[in-house]
């Protein structure tokens, strides 16, 4: 079957849930969602789909026809549209062909509402919803948060007021970039140092604003774990310079603090031999972080035997 590009695009936004996506690509084009799905393969779906509630995933070939009624390459989609990466494929039916599917939730990550400005930006009219591991998402160039909530009258929390929470955000972009996969896994275990009862201090889930009032303390934890942790991935971690490694952290962040990073630690011990990876700034994953996907979230990726999410119901609203 041949596949001709639809003759209006729309322009991508970065981490757009493909729901979304195709949503706003119907409607430019004046189609209804389920016609323009005809031409992507065989599928499923719920009555009345709304993309703020759920995702759209596809096998390869549906991908590849996707891509094609977009008139952008399949590796252009897969940048922008994290639910089309391979991770995310459906597997195929029998006959192999291209099918897609709106199951009733998300697989993995969250549905969280993009930023309007950005949005607008890149053209889109109305709400645009994007594809996350964690339920929120800051945006350092408008200073907003937006959540998983559905909420239209408060849909964002402005920022403006609390510079310190966009730095923390910066750098935390700026911290995975620089170290990796290993980067997530560590700012998820200071997440969930943070989370112990013993802290004092509320956990993920509790209120909307509970991750801007953790994350310039969660970069300070996760900054002083990665001293340890590229010493111990090395193979070079000797006891006496965990023991002083300790004692710093206690002084910085105090006993109750300093008590659960300790606990940490003894999650990630020394390693006989150095662990393998890329050159370069990354860390190599080690034990007890040997996998990181895509969309795992900072409850499912930190190595604390506690939960990181509280457990309420609809936290984010």
């Amino acid at each position: 079957m041949h596949i001709r590009t639809l003759p209006l695009s729309v322009r991508f936004v970065a981490g757009e849930s493909t729901g979304s996506y195709v949503t706003r690509l119907a409607a430019r084009n004046g189609l209804p969602v389920a016609r323009l799905l005809e031409s992507v393969g065989e599928g499923l779906s719920a009555a009345e789909v709304d993309p703020r509630y759920t995702e759209l995933y596809m096998n390869a070939a549906g991908r590849e026809r996707l891509a094609a009624l977009t008139g952008r390459g399949v590796g252009e989609l897969k940048r922008a549209l994290p639910s089309t990466a391979d991770a995310q494929l459906l597997a195929d039916g029998a006959g192999g062909g291209p099918v897609w599917r709106w199951p009733w939730r998300p697989r993995d990550g969250y549905l969280v509402r993009g930023c309007a400005l950005c949005a607008a930006a890149r053209g889109a009219e109305g709400p645009i919803w994007l594809i996350c591991p964690d339920p929120w998402h800051i945006c350092v160039r408008h200073a907003r948060m937006s959540d998983n909530s559905r909420d239209d009258i408060r849909p964002f929390i402005d920022l403006s007021p609390g510079p310190h929470v966009v730095a923390a955000e910066r750098q935390r972009v700026e911290f995975v970039r620089r170290l990796g996969p290993a980067g997530r896994t560590l700012v998820a275990d200071a997440f969930g140092v943070l989370a112990h009862e013993s802290t004092g201090v509320p956990r993920l889930g509790e209120r909307r604003t509970t991750p801007l009032r953790l994350l310039p303390l969660v970069m300070k934890v996760a900054g002083a774990m990665v001293s340890v942790e590229r010493r111990r991935l090395a193979g070079r971690l000797t006891r006496a310079e965990r023991d002083r490694w300790l004692g710093e952290v206690y002084g910085k962040f105090g006993w109750r603090v300093g008590k659960v990073i300790e606990m940490w630690s003894r999650k990630h011990p020394p390693l006989s031999d150095p662990a393998g990876g890329e050159r370069g700034t990354h860390l190599p994953l080690a034990v007890p972080h040997e996998q990181v996907g895509g969309m795992s979230s900072v409850d499912e990726l930190t190595c604390v035997p506690w939960n990181v999410l509280a457990v309420i119901e609809r936290p984010y609203g």
